[in-house]
């Protein structure tokens, strides 16, 4: 997975300070909270979803029901993160991008409780930050490290980009994002 620089270039910049969207940011599950904010795409996601989900109702309670119904309150479904795209309305090169943020998305659903408790578990225990972040790469992130085949660039490249990453969690382990 690829982390996302920008979102779209079509994307028009919806007005901030709307009560429905400040109740997407507001109340969107923290792990999803994370990835769009690793991907650094929150502000574009929470564009997307107001402007083809909630602004096209006129009705103050349609809007309240479907942001409610987005973010998984109004049934017995969770938070879903493919049903916050408008997948049928966007271009090959809008698809291929929200497609790798849901990829994001499923990771930290997935992932991220296993590895906040290893991390929380390993500080308890008094381990090292080095051997904490060591054993993160290991256990859960094994595929991005660098391996025997990979050029000293490709080494350092994917390196950075692995302690990056696990900077990030612990930051969010450690309520910093």
């Amino acid at each position: 997975m690829v982390q996302a620089q920008q979102g779209p270039q079509n994307v028009n910049k919806m007005k901030n300070g709307t009560g429905f969207k400040q109740m997407l940011r507001d109340r969107l599950p923290k792990v999803v909270n994370f990835a769009l904010k690793w991907c650094k795409v929150k502000e574009t996601w929470l564009d997307h979803v107001y402007k083809n989900f909630i602004w096209v109702f006129s009705d103050k309670k349609l809007r309240l029901a479907m942001t409610r119904d987005l973010l998984g309150y109004n049934s017995k479904k969770m938070f879903v993160f493919e049903d916050t795209i408008d997948w049928d309305n966007l271009t090959k090169e809008e698809t291929a991008f929200w497609k790798n943020i849901s990829n994001w998305v499923s990771w930290f659903q997935k992932e991220y409780q296993l590895v906040e408790n290893e991390y929380s578990n390993s500080k308890k225990l008094g381990h090292d930050i080095v051997d904490i972040k060591r054993s993160i790469m290991l256990n859960y992130l094994y595929d991005w490290c660098p391996n025997a085949e990979d050029d000293e660039e490709t080494k350092k490249a994917k390196n950075k980009k692995l302690n990056t990453f696990v900077d990030f969690l612990i930051d969010c382990f450690e309520d910093r994002i």
